[in-house]
């Protein structure tokens, strides 16, 4: 790529992560890798005339443009298998060629961590300039439902968005992209405030005072098997159970601007710390392996980590598809709720 038509918009920074607040001496190697790390220099980069899928990977010449796949173990699909797809079975959309487009997502934007901690990050650096793109973005459930909310609450407002449809394959004559702000679960600390102040600064901090367990009881994966007993217990502890898909991103904001602690399972639920008042406090129940996303976010706003491990039923790891998990209730109980920091 062409690095003279590269903008710098945001310098490399070095960032220093507080250990979890039970980390336990056994533990030390689970997370130590990762108490510093540097975030990457980011760049607004020009494309040109391109043709764009709509997971977001974009080809230049006929060739693939690496560094819009997110998982090096799939160029190869994109490159050959992928692209022989779209050429052959693909319906081609010629976009407006008096338009500056721009493309920010990968093939796992559209989860709702990857969305907050990767794609409004990127989208944040170019919120003076926003109106001057027309953005292209993956036509899924999610981005339509709290992908646009999203960007009207920031009030990130574009010429135009473009919704890339699965069975289609776009050409762009002049593309803009936004590179990678931090390897996928690494967080810049400024950017995430300042979207976090965005969305609830309007609140003030005496009305954070809620406690939240967010069930994944409604997804398809990486569940608390015994979350029955989990729950009854966790009511005890005057927690509020609730599921995220029951709710609009507005609803959401008004949740957890008013919580103190949110609790619950790796997964897209402790997201949701970002919309809480920097300063609270945040349990991830999780499996005893390298796992950085949750705490990296949850400490980036300030708030308290906390971790327990539970036990898995398989040997898969809880991060991606995943594993399920089952609680010692009694002894999280014990560990965490009554021995750290609860009343």
């Amino acid at each position: 790529m062409n690095r003279s038509r590269d903008v710098l918009i945001q310098p490399s920074l070095r960032i220093e992560r507080k250990p979890p607040q039970n980390l336990r001496s056994e533990d030390r190697k689970l997370f130590e890798d990762a108490f510093g790390y540097r975030t990457f220099d980011t760049y607004l980069k020009s494309f040109g005339n391109v043709w764009v899928s709509p997971d977001s990977v974009v080809y230049k010449n006929g060739r693939l443009v690496r560094e819009t796949v997110v998982e090096n173990g799939q160029i190869a699909y994109y490159q050959f298998r992928h692209l022989g797809k779209k050429i052959l079975n693909g319906k081609k959309i010629s976009l407006n060629d008096a338009s500056k487009y721009l493309l920010v997502t990968d093939a796992w934007s559209t989860g709702h961590f990857h969305w907050f901690m990767e794609v409004l990050p990127k989208l944040w650096l170019l919120k003076d300039r926003t109106s001057e793109f027309t953005l292209l973005m993956p036509d899924t459930d999610y981005v339509k439902e709290i992908g646009l909310a999203s960007l009207n609450l920031l009030d990130l407002t574009f010429e135009d968005i473009v919704l890339m449809k699965e069975t289609e394959f776009y050409k762009v004559r002049d593309l803009y992209y936004i590179s990678r702000i931090a390897a996928p679960g690494q967080v810049n600390d400024d950017l995430v405030n300042q979207i976090n102040n965005a969305f609830v600064g309007k609140y003030t901090d005496e009305n954070a005072q809620s406690k939240v367990y967010i069930s994944r009881a409604k997804a398809r994966i990486r569940k608390v098997l015994n979350e029955t007993e989990l729950i009854a217990m966790l009511k005890d502890h005057r927690f509020e159970i609730i599921y995220g898909e029951d709710y609009s991103l507005a609803d959401q904001i008004e949740i957890f601007a008013k919580c103190s602690t949110l609790m619950g399972i790796h997964g897209a639920g402790l997201t949701n710390c970002m919309l809480m008042k920097p300063g609270g406090k945040v349990i991830e129940l999780r499996k005893r392996e390298k796992n950085y996303g949750y705490w990296h976010l949850a400490d980036s706003l300030n708030h308290k980590y906390y971790y327990y491990h539970g036990v898995p039923d398989s040997q898969e790891s809880l991060i991606g598809k995943g594993c399920n998990l089952s609680v010692s209730v009694s002894d999280f109980e014990d560990k965490v709720l009554n021995s750290l920091f609860l009343p």
